[in-house]
């Protein structure tokens, strides 16, 4: 059926007989009485409904002149020759519904609501309409198909509404797609501006937070993604040449939920900075990504703020290589196999604060081993060992700047 047919009410077939006569003059006139029933039935399903009856009794009285011919043009003696068929809406009220459908979506609300409240306001309609129809006389077979006219019409309705609500759905999610695209342009811009920010967060929804982190999904070439991780609606996407992250504004509780979200993706979680300088937050992840590739932090989904000291000691590699060479001297003149053996015990002895049993359980090994190593590591060092300057570059060294195993 076309719903946006151009017929006029003169266009239409009129009532062919005395009872349609009497029937539209009454439905007419009791029109706005019969729509304000409805409303009233509707307030819990549609709460506007009322509102819109209301201000709007001259425009359903205008609708009757328009509604009430068409429908009973489907039970004259020529249209009962046919299959029933709801009458073609006037574009005017094709454009009503559609509206009708956007507000909808517009102001937050279910669709199911809206359609749920037709098919009741049918209901409340059709006891009214059937009510005038038997008053005037009307046979039951032209009682039926008026009936199968009136659902068919409230079908329409439906479908016009549920059209305009899909519409403004889909165009706002275009609108809103294209404006968090902008805003996350602007963001990763190299000299964003404030103003900007806040302009385009308005367009896009936004809520600008006070600091936002940089979470680093992919990096030049890094294999592709073996997992999708959930996207959270606050969350904006960005790809910065061949990087793939996501903007998430750090809030209270944001860890766990990141957690969920990335899964077994092994993201790298930037530090927090204000949101004009989230370059710097990319830059400082893809630094800890490249120290996750060199094996001197874990392969894993890390958060950059518990892994800074790492970050901070293999700033310069160049730089701790030279420590490295100089506090690990001593130990050059040992054989490969000894040299490496008591630096594993020197590294586990650090992070333990001197702890024998801790390094023993650390190292799978006997107290007595460890004992015998520190002896020949006192040996090696003499009182380096007691100093803590040298202790704290031996810490340096060996804790924060591991090699790569």
């Amino acid at each position: 059926m076309n719903m946006g047919s151009t017929l006029s009410v003169a266009d239409g077939p009129g009532p062919q007989s005395p009872e349609l006569r009497l029937l539209q003059a009454r439905l007419e006139a009791r029109f706005p009485q019969i729509m304000a029933a409805a409303a009233q039935e509707l307030e819990v399903l549609w709460p506007a409904c009322l509102e819109f009856a209301a201000d709007r009794g001259t425009e359903l009285a205008d609708t009757a002149d328009q509604v009430v011919p068409r429908l009973l043009a489907t039970v004259t003696d020529d249209a009962m020759a046919h299959p029933a068929t709801a009458p073609d809406l006037d574009p005017l009220l094709v454009a009503m519904f559609d509206q009708v459908g956007r507000a909808q979506f517009r102001q937050g609300r279910d669709l199911n609501g809206i359609l749920t409240a037709y098919q009741a306001g049918a209901r409340v309609a059709w006891e009214h309409l059937s009510r005038e129809a038997m008053h005037v006389g009307l046979d039951t077979r032209r009682l039926s198909r008026l009936a199968e006219t009136l659902f068919m019409l409230t079908h329409d309705i439906s479908a016009r509404t549920t059209d305009g609500y899909v519409r403004e759905q889909s165009e706002r999610g275009l609108v809103s797609h294209r404006a968090r695209g902008e805003l996350s342009g602007l963001l990763m811009s190299t000299m964003p501006d404030r103003n900007g920010i806040l302009l385009a967060a308005d367009q896009a929804g936004w809520v600008v937070p006070d600091q936002l982190a940089f979470v680093l999904l992919r990096d030049q070439d890094d294999p592709p993604l073996a997992s999708r991780p959930r996207l959270d609606p606050e969350w904006l996407v960005v790809h910065v040449g061949d990087v793939m992250g996501w903007l998430v504004p750090w809030v209270t509780g944001i860890e766990p939920r990141l957690q969920r979200a990335l899964g077994v993706v092994p993201a790298v979680v930037g530090p927090p900075v204000p949101v004009t300088d989230v370059r710097r937050s990319m830059r400082v992840a893809r630094s800890a990504r490249r120290l996750q590739d060199a094996g001197a932090l874990p392969a894993r989904m890390i958060f950059v703020p518990e892994h800074i000291d790492t970050l901070l000691v293999h700033r310069n590699p160049e730089l701790l290589a030279a420590l490295r060479s100089r506090v690990l001297a001593p130990l050059d003149r040992l054989p490969e196999t000894t040299r490496e053996r008591l630096v594993e015990t020197l590294t586990s002895w650090l992070r333990n604060f001197g702890s024998r049993r801790a390094v023993a359980e650390e190292l799978h090994i006997h107290p007595q081993t460890v004992r015998y190593r520190l002896d020949q590591l006192r040996e090696v060092f003499g009182d380096a060992l007691e100093d803590p300057a040298q202790r704290a570059q031996l810490f340096l060294a060996l804790v924060w700047g591991a090699p790569p195993e």
